[in-house]
């Protein structure tokens, strides 16, 4: 009698010079929730930046979501300020040319995201002091911030990898 449940089995890459097998490499997929998918979708619009500074990249993104029907306009200034007041407390680029502004408010009641790109580079006051050319704008329901902090840490970290940093570049830029 055959077993017919799927194998669970972890997948290998082949062994290098004659060693072990060895694991397979931990992707975006390895977020659980498969960032960036689970947020933008396989068909995210991307917003062409003109911004010179981090405030306009801000304003740019949250117009854009407005633009969009993604948040209500009544809503845009207020949304603005709460990313702007998290901004001020401490810069979300994170560097390698990426910035992440977020905030939680009870004006969403699911996860609302956005990228925009910048080919020139924005000064974003980043840790690593270098223009960040990829935004990742999210705006997350109160209740659910701490799910998304998790996330957004694990983020950082896989952005440590240069394998993480080029499948976004090629996807995005």
């Amino acid at each position: 009698m055959s077993d017919s449940r799927p194998d669970r089995t972890p997948k290998t890459q082949p062994a290098s010079a004659g060693g072990p097998p060895r694991p397979p490499k931990k992707t975006a997929r390895g977020l659980g929730d498969g960032f960036p998918d689970d947020f933008f979708g396989p068909g995210v619009d991307i917003v062409d930046l003109q911004a010179q500074d981090r405030w306009q990249a801000i304003e740019e993104l949250v117009s854009y979501l407005v633009t969009t029907r993604k948040i209500q306009s009544q809503h845009r200034d207020s949304l603005a300020e709460s990313i702007r007041k998290r901004e001020s407390s401490m810069s979300t680029a994170i560097g390698f040319g990426i910035g992440i502004p977020h905030a939680s408010t009870t004006l969403v009641s699911e996860v609302v995201a956005v990228v925009g790109r910048s080919r020139k580079g924005i000064q974003f006051d980043a840790l690593d002091s270098k223009p960040v050319h990829l935004v990742f704008l999210f705006l997350v329901p109160a209740g659910q911030f701490q799910k998304h902090v998790r996330t957004l840490a694990n983020v950082a970290k896989l952005l440590h990898r240069q394998d993480f940093r080029d499948g976004l570049s090629n996807r995005f830029m």
